[in-house]
């Protein structure tokens, strides 16, 4: 399946360590194959990204922002807005899934789902060795014939995720009371199925996850931002489709 002019990648990001300008590159590269449009917005004090190494498919946004929280869903909701195909996938800058995967999961939204993942649910975190190794070489099934273990035991929500564009931004698109790292994947996933939209993950298959370090864009600013969010976790999946419904109205999207 070509993804041309059916499906945008974007990739909001900050850079906070060099592993994770080579994971940007490299995860770019990976999708560019694809041929499907791709957008990297980099929000920072300054450029860090080196964007001539990206493929011409990539378009390359900077965002000047001196605020030490990374406000991705507020950059998320951004370049949904600016996204022109029907299908818009999230993607980090350190997750690799199969290209077989993530044109099953833009099928399942061509067959009528608001959010899919490129992957059935398993997540597997990479050691710093597995990730240089994989990225030397980029073969997948280097990983794959580990069988490496994932790290939850229960179906992931986070990491790439792909939507309708209209039916998402419909349930409100992304929660911008999420400022930070956080629980925003687990209400996203909530939330969509309470407004009863369907949601599918891959029948089969891993995302894995680049190894980088634990900075700022990986934990809570502090620990009142990580209870408030927490809470808004809770509120929203105590809600009835109406009540959210009318809370929706109150994103501004």
């Amino acid at each position: 399946m070509s993804l041309n002019h059916i499906c945008t990648f974007v990739m909001p990001f900050r850079i906070d360590s060099p592993e994770r300008q080579r994971n940007l590159v490299f995860t770019t590269n990976w999708l560019a194959s694809l041929k499907a449009k791709i957008i990297l917005l980099e929000a920072d004090v300054e450029s860090r990204a080196g964007k001539s190494s990206f493929h011409e498919n990539v378009e390359y946004v900077f965002v000047e922002d001196p605020h030490p929280v990374f406000h991705r869903t507020h950059y998320i909701n951004m370049l949904l807005k600016q996204a022109t195909t029907e299908i818009v996938s999230v993607w980090d800058t350190d997750i690799v899934a199969a290209y077989q995967q993530v044109t099953e999961a833009v099928r399942n939204i061509m067959e009528g789902c608001t959010l899919t993942y490129p992957y059935s649910g398993e997540y597997v975190m990479l050691t710093p060795d597995s990730s240089e190794e994989f990225i030397k070489t980029g073969d997948l099934n280097y990983l794959e014939e580990q069988n490496l273990e994932p790290i939850f035991n229960r179906p992931f929500c986070g990491g790439a995720f792909f939507v309708n564009r209209q039916q998402y931004l419909l349930v409100g698109g992304e929660n911008e009371r999420f400022t930070g790292w956080g629980p925003e994947d687990a209400e996203r996933l909530r939330r969509v199925q309470i407004m009863g939209h369907q949601v599918k993950w891959t029948e089969k298959g891993k995302a894995y996850h680049l190894y980088h370090p634990r900075n700022e864009n990986s934990r809570f600013f502090d620990e009142s931002a990580a209870i408030e969010m927490r809470k808004e976790l809770v509120k929203v999946c105590g809600m009835n489709k109406e009540e959210l419904s009318e809370y929706i109205n109150t994103f501004g999207i």
